[in-house]
């Protein structure tokens, strides 16, 4: 498919390059801003959430009686309320999901094509980005499903100790296969992950596929170049760690140095995403650079219409 060397420093020098093309030639604030407004949709699946508690009185939480006692008179307040939030943490994970689809093409197109627009890739891609969606949330509850099924697997295997109540032989066998299993998973997981946003999504875009054509499209090169892509995912996890370390870091010293503020405020999400957004067009342009090198079907940028120049690309304001 390929005769050349595969090359993955090439690659990332590459991305490099056209993260500077795209944000800094030239500088222009509310052209980062529209970006990184489409590059926070993209990630916003990935955010926490805050969540909410009940106030209880002080005076009924003294003791497990007490506590009993409160629980046992608002019982069915505590089941209704229990119930609506979780419903609402659900349907706001759905709708974040949902946007955050959508948002991966906005960013992608924006990318690959120099321009810092909103409403036209969210109008363009509608089809992919709702597909995507669609293909995520079925993927999450098959995975949910697995989880639970190999924690009941382990639980049943521990039983004998949870039932006397004692961490013996079983306790431990179940930890030991929980982490055997779950482990292979997890990598399995985030290798799925890497290859649906780096590879699939800018296929999807390409080839106006949806999202299981588009896995159709990309396993074959998979198989062909298995080793290689292996290798490029290892890369990928290792950069993102020592990328969170120093993030990490660079965020405790200024939160030492400047008492908190600056820590608090790029911990904001979108804040966070547009202050850090070299680093998030860096990540988007990695993946099409490394797939080009395997023919113009996979090229992202062959057959597209010439990139709109820096200093004329239409800005649409985020909000």
């Amino acid at each position: 498919m390929n005769a050349m060397p595969i090359e993955y420093v090439e690659p990332f020098g590459r991305a490099w390059g056209r993260m500077k093309d795209l944000l800094f030639r030239p500088f222009d604030l509310g052209r980062w801003i529209a970006i990184g407004f489409t590059a926070w949709l993209a990630t916003l699946a990935e955010g926490g959430g805050g969540g909410g508690g009940f106030n209880l009185p002080v005076e009924d939480l003294r003791s497990l009686k007490g506590a009993g006692t409160y629980i046992h008179q608002h019982l069915t307040a505590i089941i209704v309320g229990a119930s609506l939030l979780l419903l609402f943490c659900i349907l706001l994970g759905v709708l974040l999901s949902w946007l955050s689809a959508r948002g991966k093409f906005m960013f992608l197109d924006n990318a690959l094509t120099n321009q810092a627009a909103i409403a036209a890739p969210w109008r363009s891609w509608r089809k992919q980005g709702n597909s995507l969606f669609w293909w995520e949330l079925a993927f999450g509850c098959i995975l949910l499903l697995v989880i639970l099924a190999l924690v009941g697997l382990c639980l049943a295997l521990a039983w004998p100790d949870i039932h006397v109540k004692h961490f013996g032989g079983h306790a431990i066998a179940a930890l030991a296969l929980g982490f055997l299993l779950l482990l292979p998973c997890f990598l399995v997981l985030g290798y799925i992950m890497v290859f649906l946003g780096d590879f699939v999504v800018p296929l999807m875009r390409k080839h106006d596929l949806k999202t299981n054509a588009a896995w159709r499209r990309f396993l074959p090169l998979l198989r062909a170049h298995a080793g290689a892509f292996l290798l490029y995912g290892l890369l990928r996890f290792a950069i993102a760690f020592l990328m969170g370390m120093a993030l990490g870091s660079a965020g405790c010293l200024l939160c030492l140095f400047t008492c908190g503020c600056v820590g608090c405020l790029l911990a904001t999400p979108f804040i966070g995403t547009v202050v850090l957004l070299p680093v998030f067009v860096w990540e988007r342009y990695w993946g099409p650079e490394f797939l080009r090198q395997f023919g113009p079907e996979f090229d992202v940028w062959a057959g597209d219409p010439p990139a709109v120049p820096a200093a004329q690309a239409p800005v649409t304001a985020p909000y």
